[in-house]
């Protein structure tokens, strides 16, 4: 079995028992082992980008017009399978400013169909869309994932607004399936000359936020998530320095406005967070200094939300914690 279905099917008993109250405050521990045992970093197998001189250039163009125009009543399968095919595009003209955004446009001026949204949201969560090469080295593969993650936020976010065409079963597999994502997503690259955003953990931010006020989502699942972000970021030793902390704290002060249980689980996970800090015997490497200061940023960011819950800011205040 591979990592990635190891990580699934311990993922899905996890989930059962929090899900049964059997499990609480040990759920970060129980998350963490899941994401220790899963960690690889495989040499690079050859990612299969797309052909950016198929006609997608020309079909963004005839799109982009037709709704500046107000032409634009429908778009074909095929014409959406194309856009789609694109995303992972290492070309920033196409991938970001092109299939993303127009792909946004076509939600808002209702051009898709409910089918065409289903359609495109089974794509986006397949495992071969949102685990393209996620067990190896750094490597291209990651602007799939990532503006897959970030085109589900907008998906989820028209599907809250009464576009309501993600059933219980696809949402069911959603939590699933981002959870499986962060636990195995370790590029955390922002800008890349030439080549434009990655911005994974920014998009995980996104999608979680849109998650977040979800009143169909169970409880268990909304916590889950969070243990399993907060556990994955306490792990990264690469840094985060392009607005990722930031977005996260967004992420959390917003989940936390939504039940007192998701304030307790933040703070047991703070605590651990501090504790295990303090535990560990120091080396000094360039990894050990990217988790400190990713943490740091975090803290910070937490601490300046507006919206954070004021037992949270008070027990960064009281615990210094937030500082080198």
């Amino acid at each position: 079995m591979d990592a990635i279905e190891t990580t699934r099917q311990k993922l899905r008993q996890l989930r059962v028992r929090l899900q049964q109250g059997k499990i609480f405050a040990s759920l970060g521990r129980s998350v963490g082992a899941i994401i220790d045992a899963a960690n690889e970093n495989q040499a690079v197998k050859p990612v299969a980008l797309p052909d950016d001189q198929d006609g997608i250039e020309e079909l963004l163009q005839r799109i982009r017009a037709a709704l500046g125009k107000g032409k634009l009543e429908e778009l074909s399968d095929a014409d959406l399978d194309l856009m789609l095919q694109h995303l992972g595009s290492p070309n920033p003209i196409i991938r970001d400013k092109g299939v993303f955004y127009l792909f946004n446009d076509l939600i808002q001026n209702q051009v898709l169909t409910k089918a065409q949204m289903v359609r495109t949201f089974d794509r986006l969560t397949s495992d071969q869309v949102l685990f393209a090469h996620i067990n190896e080295k750094e490597n291209d593969a990651a602007f799939l994932r990532s503006f897959a993650v970030m085109m589900l936020a907008s998906l989820i976010y028209i599907d809250r607004a009464g576009a309501a065409f993600i059933d219980h079963a696809r949402k069911n597999k959603l939590v699933e399936q981002l959870a499986i994502y962060i636990m195995l997503e370790n590029d955390t690259r922002g800008f890349v000359a030439n080549q434009g955003w990655v911005h994974a953990y920014t998009h995980i931010g996104n999608v979680l936020d849109e998650l977040a006020s979800d009143e169909e989502l169970l409880r268990a699942d909304k916590i889950l998530l969070m243990a399993t972000v907060i556990e994955k970021f306490r792990r990264l030793t690469t840094p985060l320095i392009y607005g990722e902390p930031t977005r996260l704290a967004v992420y959390f002060a917003d989940q936390l406005l939504e039940d007192d249980v998701y304030q307790q689980f933040l703070l047991i996970e703070l605590r651990e967070w501090r504790r295990a800090l303090a535990s560990t015997q120091v080396r000094e490497t360039q990894a050990m200094w990217n988790a400190i200061f990713n943490r740091q940023r975090l803290l910070q960011a937490m601490m300046l939300n507006s919206n954070m819950a004021k037992a949270v800011v008070e027990y960064l205040e009281d615990s210094n914690d937030f500082t080198i």
